[in-house]
């Protein structure tokens, strides 16, 4: 029995909290909340590529218990690779709208990354310079699930 609730028993740290199904049907109910395609089979075989690891990504986190969909938002926990103020803070992704897009006003077509970091901030309510402070596969998420509004 594991009495320390913060660190996982021996053998139980890489046990999912949730089983791939579920996280699945998670992941087809956040796109089907926000009028995403999620239809793999109508999708062409360069779409497929680039959709199959945003839907990987969030269905790893999904079973870690670090997202939790809650309508149309989502509920991100910041992973342990994350230092300290930021590790295990829960941001909430709201669905985009014009807000986001306006976000990546100001910058130059060159700056991609600074682009999307606007675009995430207006969905999380985060500052631009979160983004640079999180672990690359937190903002990797968050880029994720951006690309599913970005994507048409």
């Amino acid at each position: 029995m594991n009495d320390n609730k913060d660190k996982p028993a021996e053998g139980e740290k890489d046990k999912p909290v949730i089983d791939r199904q579920t996280a699945e049907k998670e992941f087809d109910r956040y796109c089907e909340a926000n009028d995403i395609d999620c239809d793999i089979a109508g999708m062409t075989e360069d779409e497929r590529k680039d959709f199959e690891p945003l839907k990987k990504r969030f269905v790893k986190a999904c079973m870690q218990g670090r997202v939790k969909v809650d309508g149309i938002d989502l509920k991100y926990t910041i992973s342990k690779f994350t230092a300290a103020p930021f590790k295990g803070q829960e941001i909430t992704i709201k669905r985009s709208g014009g807000q986001s897009f306006m976000g990546m006003d100001g910058f130059k077509d060159t700056q991609s990354v600074h682009k999307m970091n606007g675009f995430l901030s207006a969905m999380t309510g985060q500052e631009i310079s979160f983004f640079a402070k999180i672990d690359g596969s937190d903002w990797m998420f968050f880029r994720d699930i951006a690309t599913l509004f970005l994507v048409d």
